[in-house]
This record gives C-alpha cells, sequence and structure tokens, in this order.
C-alpha cells in the first residue's frame, strides 16, 4: 500500500510539473493556395497535440478563382467553429521588390527569399502594410484575430510598437512582448522551427527540440511550416508534436 501511494504521489507531482511548463504550436504559412492541404496537415498536428492549436494565416488571395477564395474562407470558417486560434501572418508573405527599405531589409529579402515584407520598411510604409494585412483580414468576415506574426519574424523598428497598438502581444525572434497594463513586457522564447534548415540537419534538429522542450525553462515555441511534414515526415513530426504535449501544457497565444 505504502509502494503505491509513493507512486500515486510521485506521478501527482509529475502532473504538477508538466503543468508549470508550457508551450506554444502554431502552424505558419497557411493560405489561399495550400488551404486544403494544409487543413489535413494541422487537423493531423492538432490530434497528436490533444487540441486545437493555432494558425498563422497569409489573408490575402491575390486574384485566384472564386472557387479558390471560397474554399480558403470555408476550411478558415471550421478552423475558427473548432476552437483553433487564428493569428495575422503578413499580407502575402511575399516581399514587395518596388517598395523601398533600408540595407538591412534589402539583407533579410535575400535571406528570407522574399518572404520578409515588412524587413526594412519605414514607419509609414509598415503602418500601411500592417492596416492592409488587417483589411484583408476583415474582408473575409471572420473577426478579429488573436493578433499578427511578421513573416519570417524579420521586421523594422517600427513594427513592434505599431503591432501592440492592434494586439496584446508581439514576437520576433527571440523574444515574445505582451502587454501588461501600460507596459510591455518581454519574455525570452525559444523557437523551434525546421524550414529553414537543409534535409541533412532535420534529424539534428528534432533531437534539439526534444531536448529544448525537457530542459527549458520559458515557454518555447514550436512552430511547423507548410511543407515540414512532407520534409521531416509525417510518423516524426507528429511524434515530436506527441512529445512536447507529453512533457508540457500546450498553451494558445491568447494564453500567454
Amino acid at each position: 500500500m505504502e509502494i503505491n501511494k509513493d507512486i500515486a504521489d510521485i506521478r501527482a507531482a509529475e502532473e504538477i510539473l508538466h503543468k508549470k511548463k508550457k508551450y506554444l504550436l502554431c502552424y505558419h504559412n497557411f493560405n489561399v493556395k495550400n488551404c486544403k492541404k494544409s487543413a489535413e496537415e494541422i487537423r493531423k498536428i492538432a490530434a497528436a497535440a490533444g487540441s486545437p492549436i493555432s494558425i498563422a494565416v497569409v489573408p490575402s488571395i491575390g486574384g485566384v478563382p472564386e472557387s479558390e477564395a471560397d474554399a480558403f474562407r470555408e476550411e478558415i470558417g471550421k478552423f475558427v467553429q473548432e476552437g483553433y486560434e487564428i493569428l495575422l501572418h503578413g499580407v502575402r508573405h511575399n516581399a514587395d521588390l518596388f517598395i523601398k527599405r533600408n540595407p538591412i531589409g534589402k539583407l533579410a529579402l535575400a535571406i528570407s527569399h522574399n518572404g520578409a515584407e515588412f524587413a526594412g520598411l519605414n514607419k509609414k510604409l509598415s503602418q500601411m502594410l500592417l492596416n492592409r494585412s488587417i483589411a484583408l483580414w476583415k474582408a473575409h468576415g471572420f473577426g478579429r484575430p488573436s493578433g499578427f506574426i511578421a513573416p519570417v519574424w524579420l521586421d523594422n523598428k517600427h513594427l513592434k510598437k505599431q503591432v501592440l497598438e492592434e494586439f496584446n502581444f508581439y514576437e520576433d525572434m527571440l523574444y515574445i512582448y505582451r502587454k501588461v497594463g501600460k507596459k510591455v513586457k518581454p519574455s525570452f522564447s525559444q523557437i523551434l522551427t525546421f524550414s529553414i534548415f537543409p534535409q541533412a540537419l532535420l534529424g539534428a534538429m528534432q533531437v534539439f527540440s526534444r531536448i529544448a522542450l525537457l530542459l527549458y525553462r520559458g515557454t518555447p515555441r514550436l512552430v511547423i511550416h507548410a511543407g515540414d511534414m512532407k520534409a521531416m515526415g509525417e510518423q516524426n513530426l507528429l511524434s515530436l508534436v506527441k512529445f512536447a504535449s507529453n512533457h508540457r501544457e500546450k498553451i494558445m497565444y491568447q494564453d500567454l
């Protein structure tokens, strides 16, 4: 009986420790072109995690046929109804090469294959692009998103303040910034992601991610991009998600 009580006490202590450790799980770059395939992947990831996840949505639909636009909105509508968290992810996730940028912004475009559409912009252009992202989302008719994440986390010196005027948090490559009353509180947050690494390093990054999820004291961000499931292998990716949820409590940005 005493042994059984000890086992129960140990399991209770482990459960408390598990609940104290948290992590964020977000699928990036859900867009009108990949919505059907990505929706299937997102639901598999959510099933492995045990509950709905956060989704970073690219709001622009460009000049696609109306049938594709309807399919995009239909999938988003389902996610909203099912309790998934929606975040804005830029405008097109593809930079306008004719917009003026500073040298750092131009370097960011080269590094990101033109994905970092907010990088190196002045205050006026940055605000204009953020407003366009919000307006495009409103046009889809699904209410207010939980937040905004700049594509590739490469931004400009004005974007953080601009986003925090609209939403309760902002994140870059190193930190998550939360509004606490009238102050902004930064918290270091490790990004665990795979899309930027060559195939040969994906195995090592999965091992690193598991170690970080075990040892890291803060709230790491496990970020999955469209295409990761194919590159990593479905079972490898879902196994990592299950591992994360077995050792930490998954939260959404709205829970920060």
